[in-house]
């Protein structure tokens, strides 16, 4: 595969991702705005989207308050916002546009009108119908494309190369949500409210991961703080769990590089030492320090990207 067509296809999937876990984090946190306990600030939970999506401190450098509109505007719509919803489909249509000629008609259609949908909202129609509406389109939307990429793709390279962007893509964004709510957490003030904010913060993650549900079936309780970062972590079964998306990141490099033995500095050795490094931690360990655990991760996570730029990506 030429390297640019496979960087096209990386990119989709990494952009395709990215629409996807931001529309549902900050969907989460709007719900999550209006039934809040009252020591908890609806501008908080606004900071936190702004926060886990990495753009809090342009926010504040644009807009002189935190107003859950505009800041659901600029996450949702802002064509200036790197990380917005609209201009990572925007992104993940010109990715699929350059590798056209590598997928399916159907998987190219669902993108394409996704975009569309995106580009046809403004201002007036995003205030009329709100984050619920949008959120939900949005959720659709990446359901249908996800739909084709499974289903109507050869499960060759192409298909792989997708599935690295996804996974890799996934993997930094759980981590993000989990440093966002660690970091929320951290900042509540030791009072008679703070385990019920604890709380409120720990099922708000798990929401926002789609984890509620599995995770109260895996535990036979409502989970608590420590429940959830091993859950998200280092369950070897849910599709939102870091070592899941490793485990699936090794299978995709394995499958693109056809090799069942690799070199000791190589990319595929990398990725494999570092899900075996996780499968074997627990959730003590995590607990010690858990921010700097979670950022040693995303750093490695970084490091094998950029690894995968180099080996298969640059042209």
């Amino acid at each position: 595969m030429l390297s640019r067509i496979a960087s096209n296809l990386f990119w989709m999937g990494r952009y395709l991702e990215r629409t996807e876990h931001i529309s549902r984090f900050a969907q989460a946190h709007y719900f999550f705005s209006i039934d809040a306990p009252r020591t908890i600030k609806r501008e908080h939970l606004m900071e936190s989207v702004l926060n886990m999506a990495g753009s809090y401190v342009e926010y504040i450098n644009m807009f002189d308050k935190m107003d859950t509109l505009e800041v659901a505007h600029y996450i949702g719509l802002n064509e200036f916002n790197p990380v917005s919803v609209k201009h990572c489909i925007g992104q993940a249509r010109e990715n699929a546009r350059g590798a056209k000629d590598s997928i399916s008609t159907e998987l190219w259609e669902s993108i394409n009108t996704f975009y569309h949908y995106i580009n046809s909202l403004n201002s007036d129609h995003f205030e009329e119908f709100g984050i619920y509406e949008f959120s939900r389109k949005v959720l659709e939307h990446s359901s249908v494309i996800n739909g084709n990429i499974d289903n109507s793709l050869l499960h060759n390279e192409t298909w792989s190369m997708i599935h690295l962007g996804q996974h890799i893509e996934r993997t930094a964004q759980v981590i993000r949500m989990i440093v966002t709510k660690i970091n929320d957490i951290n900042r509540t003030p030791k009072n008679e409210y703070y385990d019920m904010i604890e709380l409120f913060e720990n099922v708000n993650l798990l929401k926002s991961t789609e984890a509620y549900d599995m995770s109260k079936i895996y535990y036979k309780e409502v989970p608590n703080v420590s429940h959830s970062l091993e859950f998200l972590t280092l369950n070897r079964n849910f599709p939102k769990s870091i070592v899941y998306n490793l485990r699936h990141i090794q299978d995709c490099l394995f499958r693109i590089s056809n090799l069942a033995l690799h070199e000791p500095n190589s990319l595929e050795f990398y990725a494999s030492k570092l899900l075996t490094t996780l499968q074997y931690t627990t959730i003590q360990e995590i607990e010690k320090e858990p921010l700097a655990f979670y950022h040693d991760i995303l750093n490695k996570i970084t490091k094998l990207a950029e690894m995968l730029e180099k080996k298969y990506l640059t042209y």
